[in-house]
């Protein structure tokens, strides 16, 4: 009796939990973007034969064979300036069907370029077409987010703040995924207070989305994208500012979130004071900048 009571409460717990995720899928946006991305899965398509981390639809060969001569100079970029290898060997998705590629990035949304999870980055066919120019920044962007969410593994452990992962991400890439916005323009914004908010934590709710403190300019606030690439250059120009401050603590910092650590944490324990005041310094060196 004992041995069968065991079986039934197992088996109720499983099915517990079972239902606790079948719930929790359609409620919990980053929940159910990770399982769409996960089903659609680029592993099932071709492979390039020049590199065959790279895998393409139908009618994307061409442009799978411009990522494939892209690829190992990107993945050394990183590498090096992310301080380690990458933990395991990124898979990149490269797609002609705006349909496909909606469901492969987990989001469901065509409208951008490329996205990354769990070891794979998935590239959108505007990235082939109109945006061509642009694929070299953006594969280095997205490699990114793979090296640092790579080394850090567990789902549960909490996530740095977008404005980390994204900085880092520009900082990384030269400029990836914040073209059309200038140094000039984040610099011009910060002075009249359109500036980030830099937290000292990670939300799953939206997870590149990076806030600015108050409302934006009618300017910026009517074009989401020139908000997004405001955002992801400020945050780039932040992230390269505490690099140059002080390399070691900026080493340290990107070892300890790679090891899981908690960001808040890890940046105190790295520069001895919280982002905000460290993003104070950093507005008022570029704002006295001639």
């Amino acid at each position: 009796m004992d041995a069968k009571r065991r079986i039934r409460t197992a088996t109720v717990s499983l099915l517990a939990v079972v239902l606790t995720i079948c719930v929790a899928i359609p409620v919990t946006p980053s929940l159910r973007h990770y399982v769409v991305a996960l089903v659609n899965d680029p592993n099932s398509l071709q492979a390039a034969k020049s590199d065959r981390r790279v895998h393409f639809e139908e009618g994307a060969k061409t442009c799978a064979l411009e990522v494939a001569a892209l690829l190992q100079t990107a993945i050394e970029l990183v590498e090096t300036k992310q301080g380690r290898p990458f933990r395991r060997e990124p898979v990149i998705g490269v797609y002609s069907s705006y349909a496909h590629y909606a469901r492969a990035n987990g989001l469901e949304n065509t409208n951008i370029l490329a996205t990354s999870r769990s070891g794979r980055v998935i590239l959108s066919p505007a990235l082939c077409e109109n945006q061509h120019d642009l694929v070299a920044g953006v594969l280095a962007h997205e490699l990114s987010h793979v090296h640092l969410f790579g080394w850090r593994s567990s789902l549960l452990s909490d996530r740095p703040p977008s404005w980390f992962t994204e900085g880092l991400a520009v900082m990384v890439s030269n400029g990836g995924a914040a073209e059309g916005v200038t140094e000039l323009d984040a610099v011009a914004a910060i002075k009249r207070g359109d500036e980030i908010v830099v937290a000292d934590q990670g939300a799953w709710t939206d997870l590149a989305a990076i806030p600015f403190h108050g409302d934006m300019k009618p300017s910026l606030a009517k074009d989401g994208l020139s908000r997004q690439r405001l955002a992801y250059r400020q945050a780039g120009m932040f992230v390269a500012w505490l690099q140059r401050s002080d390399p070691l603590a900026f080493a340290g910092l990107l070892t300890r979130l790679e090891n899981g650590d908690p960001f808040g944490e890890s940046f105190l324990s790295a520069f001895g004071k919280g982002p905000a005041l460290q993003w104070k310094r950093f507005a008022e060196d570029v704002s006295r900048a001639p």
